[in-house]
């Protein structure tokens, strides 16, 4: 599985989950996708199929929604609550934590969307 973070999230934690043969990349290590609205972003994660790791629940939820609706399929969501991995320093090493994990199990299922616990 291939991971995006969105732009919220620091570089720090995926160049911390880039290990040989993980795929993990952050909006802010790529100029081009800084900024991005999230429907761009999703779609440019789409292409180059990744899933996205957000904290942007009701936009990527309604993302995959409307790629339902249109019967195409994505790489995953993983949502992250905001209360169990506020943003900042703290919890970097929580996060790297729990996505390692999620990395190591694999995808639950196609055009996924998980609730990182």
């Amino acid at each position: 599985m291939k991971l995006l973070l969105d732009e919220m999230l620091p570089a720090t934690i995926a160049e911390q989950l880039r290990t040989p043969g993980e795929d993990v990349s952050a909006v802010a290590e790529h100029r081009e996708l800084r900024g991005l609205p999230d429907p761009r972003l999703f779609e440019r994660a789409r292409t180059d199929a990744h899933a996205v790791v957000t904290y942007n629940r009701d936009d990527f939820l309604g993302l995959d929604r409307r790629c339902r609706d249109e019967g195409r399929g994505h790489h995953g969501i993983v949502i992250l609550n905001p209360r169990r991995f506020p943003q900042g320093p703290t919890s970097v090493g929580p996060l790297v934590t729990a996505l390692e994990a999620l990395l190591a199990a694999g995808p639950p299922y196609a055009s996924f969307v998980h609730w990182l616990p």
